[in-house]
């Protein structure tokens, strides 16, 4: 569940944005307390907290913290207050490389990119590449350490472009997991089937703020 745009510090209405995200910390909590089992792994593909710093961010990370099960985050877009590959680094919750103790599953994950619209200065698609080698460089660097893991999925905030392919078929990935592409907004989420793998969008206003089953172990 992607996309949980928490605010407590400094209170941002989200129903600003429609009325489907009146009271939706409430309601995602309630959700995850009915669905999700302790020993079950509740995966978040970024934009947990409006924040601009880390101590802004923390009441929401101890709202993160508190739902059941093993959290695993990624950065997302808005993420401001997550220094860049920097580990999370807040009790009761985890970042990517992430492996059961089995080796059963793994999870990798890193912010991803969503390029520009249009027409691209030579500055823009200068910029932009350098964005998009430098996450891969990251997802490959986690995928790596999932070695031997039967089963390897990975969170990207956002959808994952061509330049990811690779990388994630080399390593063996099943599923990818992402957000950034709410309800209302000009992009759709593509097919589900991409290059053999399921890309999955999981924001948090798309599955009506319940926790999405995606495999059970």
């Amino acid at each position: 569940m992607a996309d949980t745009h928490l605010s407590f510090a400094n209170p941002k209405p989200m129903d600003i944005f429609g009325s489907h995200w009146l009271n939706h910390a409430d309601r995602m909590r309630r959700h995850c307390e009915q669905l999700i089992e302790p020993d079950d792994i509740l995966l978040i593909p970024g934009d947990i907290s409006w924040a601009m710093k880390r101590k802004d961010a923390e009441p929401d990370l101890a709202y993160v913290a508190a739902l059941p099960g093993i959290k695993v985050l990624c950065k997302g877009n808005h993420d401001y207050w997550w220094d860049s590959d920097k580990p999370l680094s807040y009790p009761g919750l985890l970042d990517t490389p992430y492996s059961l103790s089995n080796k059963e599953l793994g999870v990798a994950g890193t912010r991803g990119w969503f390029p520009i619209n249009g027409q691209m200065t030579s500055e823009e698609m200068a910029s932009n590449a350098s964005v998009i080698a430098r996450e891969v460089k990251r997802l490959t660097k986690r995928l790596s350490a999932l070695e031997g893991c039967a089963t390897k999925m990975v969170m990207t905030h956002y959808p994952p472009l061509e330049e990811f392919r690779e990388v994630l078929t080399d390593h063996g990935v099943s599923t990818i997991l992402y957000g950034h592409l709410h309800l209302g907004g000009s992009d759709r989420p593509p097919p589900e089937d991409w290059h053999g793998m399921r890309q999955i969008c999981v924001a948090s206003d798309r599955i009506n703020f319940t926790p999405k089953l995606i495999k059970a172990l």
